[in-house]
């Protein structure tokens, strides 16, 4: 898709600009220790690791039903530009982890949160092992990496949240990948259902506004 090649670029761009480990970055390595050894993050960053967050607000116009036929399965994320992912178990369930190698690091992500109700709001979260990038010497993990799908504007568009709460080794360029991954996630979900843009919604819940690069402003309950 056109989205994906061209984000896939200035993720690219970004961990090439990534900056190299100091000494202490390299002995914040512990938090693969934890992991490798208990199968558990470790409770606050690591030595080396500072912490992150990332929002991305995006509003699609197509129905709760709509979106969820594209976003609805853990192990079916070719709208996120990933074609093959491996699961050690049953699909949209909590404990369950997908693998898959994505710009340069190998990433293990497990289900904290599943829910689906068939009115929405729809939200899943889920943990992203330590992964390590040795071209970049880029490490991350992440605590969170939620997106939430709420219908809006009576049913006629969808409002999503992407949120990561996170740790890295390089927070800036963790935080640009995270950022530029979600916007990019949401715009190609918005392309694979008719690519149609949200232009607002004024006449219901509060909502208004419009989409600015990857941020929305003016919705609200």
């Amino acid at each position: 898709m056109s989205f994906i090649k061209s984000f896939s670029a200035m993720i690219a761009l970004i961990l090439a600009s990534s900056s190299i480990l100091t000494t202490a970055q390299q002995a914040g390595r512990s938090a693969f220790t934890v992991f490798n050894t208990t199968g558990r993050l470790p409770p606050t960053c690591s030595q080396g690791y500072s912490a992150g967050r990332d929002e991305v607000l995006y509003t699609v116009p197509y129905t709760y039903p709509q979106v969820l036929s594209i976003i609805g399965s853990f192990a079916n994320i070719t709208w996120n530009g990933i074609n093959a992912t491996t699961l050690n178990g049953t699909d949209n369930t909590v404990g369950t982890a997908r693998t898959f190698d994505y710009f340069g690091l190998r990433l293990i992500e497990t289900i904290k949160t599943y829910e689906k109700p068939v009115q929405g709001p729809y939200f899943e979260d889920h943990t992203i092992a330590p992964s390590y990038n040795p071209a970049t010497n880029l490490s991350l993990y992440a605590f969170t990496d939620a997106l939430t799908a709420t219908p809006v504007c009576d049913g006629a568009a969808v409002a999503l949240n992407f949120t990561a709460v996170f740790c890295s080794t390089d927070v800036g360029a963790a935080g640009d990948i995270f950022h530029s991954i979600h916007l990019m996630h949401a715009m190609t979900l918005q392309e694979f259902l008719g690519n149609e843009t949200w232009t607002g919604c004024e006449y219901s819940y509060g909502c208004h506004g419009q989409n600015h690069d990857g941020d929305q402003w003016g919705y609200g309950w």
